[in-house]
């Protein structure tokens, strides 16, 4: 797209036009996008005729009472949403500097999942709000996540399995595979079964928590007792105890490839499970520094999908 000589400018222009152009695609008419967006809708046709020549294709075609995005329109669907998602969030890191903004966001989540994919959530928010206090807890079980976040004790949670409904809403972020954890010198294949697991002794953490219950559902999947013979509350500990021989362990692959870092053998389970992992949070919405953070986790969701 051309740029004015005023820079700042020309940069309002093109994030105007993308925000018409999702307007008009949401609303499938320049009629209704123009009442919700409080301007005439000759300003608005005008704009995206703007548009479509600086990139050389028509981006709607009419039917009816409405339109419809043409193959290219489609194309700029995604990147429109990033690029005014993306524009929204430095804007509000720059004024988080000018303000002085300090804000706190509180976090739900089991070891499994604040390892992956929280951390690097964080670690991204963190670089645009330095200033912002992370409080990461974690629950007993899932019940206590959803509990929390419907209560308002938290702002967002991580769960796997179904996500809710209702109160609560969700956006899932990952899907990881489950992957065999045994002791070195076990085997050398790529892939095992409950039975090379079991053989071992299966380690895990109490029934409730995250980690067992995917353990728990994996093996009645299987038609195996959910049974371990080593039981710990300790999540940190489980990958020490098959390094010393202890056991074997099904762990989310974020928590397993670090355990390969340590001499571990890590195998793919067969039958193949995954969990998906869902960010949770209420439904009438975030507000402040939770809303920044909704915004980015959107942002690095709708980058990994492209």
């Amino acid at each position: 797209m051309s740029i004015d000589n005023d820079d700042h400018k020309g940069d309002g222009m093109e994030r105007r036009q993308l925000e018409f152009f999702l307007a008009i695609a949401e609303a499938g008419s320049f009629t209704r996008a123009a009442q919700v967006l409080h301007i005439a809708q000759p300003s608005l046709s005008h704009s995206m005729r703007t548009l479509e020549a600086e990139l050389g294709s028509p981006l709607f075609e009419r039917h009816g009472r409405g339109v419809r995005l043409t193959a290219s329109g489609e194309a700029l669907l995604g990147p429109a949403r990033r690029t005014v998602r993306s524009f929204g969030l430095a804007a509000s890191a720059v004024r988080a500097v000018t303000d002085g903004d300090v804000g706190r966001l509180r976090v739900v989540s089991s070891t499994s999942w604040a390892v992956h994919p929280l951390v690097e959530l964080i670690g991204e928010f963190r670089r645009l709000r330095p200033r912002v206090r992370f409080e990461v807890t974690d629950p007993a079980a899932r019940t206590v996540v959803l509990d929390q976040v419907r209560t308002g004790q938290v702002d967002f949670g991580l769960v796997d399995g179904t996500p809710p409904a209702g109160a609560l809403a969700s956006l899932e972020l990952a899907e990881q595979q489950l992957l065999a954890v045994l002791p070195q010198g076990s085997g050398q294949g790529l892939t095992t079964t409950v039975e090379e697991l079991q053989r071992h002794g299966l380690i895990g953490t109490p029934r409730g928590t995250a980690l067992r219950d995917l353990l728990d559902q994996h093996l009645e999947a299987a038609g195996h007792a959910t049974e371990v013979m080593v039981e710990t509350a300790h999540v940190a500990s489980v990958v020490p105890l098959v390094l010393s021989g202890a056991g074997a362990a099904v762990l989310p692959e974020g928590m397993a490839v670090d355990a390969a870092t340590k001499g571990a053998r890590v195998a793919r389970l067969e039958p193949e499970t995954r969990a998906a992992v869902s960010l949770v949070w209420r439904a009438t919405g975030p507000e402040g520094v939770a809303a920044d953070f909704l915004e980015l986790v959107r942002e690095h969701r709708a980058d990994r999908s492209s």
